[in-house]
């Protein structure tokens, strides 16, 4: 693991332990040498984020908000992203919830651009309990398209346009005229790529 990765997993940590608190939930205790054996780290990672779920059911309190997205953005396993996402979703609604990942796309470093990519593609699961039914937030559908596209042009870390490029409309015809032209750019770059 890099630097990075190590930081990236101690404000993982960290917003697991924030909700924790404002949930008044203990944390499972760790295993041996959680600190030091990546397996026991990520067995208490994983037992902390099911917990979260199963017990984060609406209402919440305003401050559970910020730490749920946070421990989305930097979960190690894009398929625990739900985890996070879900509980979100059921208190604080899509549109809340979408509106902050953007933030993370437009402002973040490489790791929380992927974490939020994949905190986005949770955003819309099916949540029972929750408002997100009611409103699919196509305007900001239009925004991650807009931001993943300019994203994908200005930024050439490997990692970030593949995960990036999953999320993409990529049919020019489907896309708003202004968004048309990026399209094309990405697609050249892609089967410049590809080739």
């Amino acid at each position: 693991m890099s630097e990075g990765r190590f930081e990236r997993q101690d404000r993982y940590e960290q917003a697991l332990v924030d909700v924790l608190k404002i949930l008044n939930l203990a944390p499972p205790a760790p295993s041996g040498d959680a600190r030091n054996d990546p397996r026991t780290r990520r067995h208490w990672q994983c037992s902390v984020s099911l917990l979260i779920m199963r017990t984060a059911l609406p209402p919440q309190p305003e401050e559970l908000f910020e730490p749920l997205v946070l421990a989305a953005v930097y979960e190690p396993d894009p398929s625990h992203t739900q985890r996070h996402i879900r509980p979100a979703l059921a208190a604080f609604g899509r549109r809340r919830v979408q509106t902050r990942l953007l933030e993370h796309l437009r402002t973040g470093t490489d790791d929380e651009i992927i974490g939020a990519a994949d905190a986005w593609y949770c955003t819309y699961l099916r949540v029972a309990g929750g408002d997100t039914e009611d409103d699919r937030c196509p305007d900001l559908r239009h925004a991650f398209q807009e931001t993943g596209l300019h994203l994908f042009l200005a930024n050439d870390n490997p990692r970030v346009r593949r995960r990036i490029l999953t999320l993409l409309n990529l049919r020019a015809n489907e896309n708003p005229l202004e968004l048309r032209p990026l399209v094309s750019e990405v697609l050249h770059i892609v089967r410049a790529h590809a080739g």
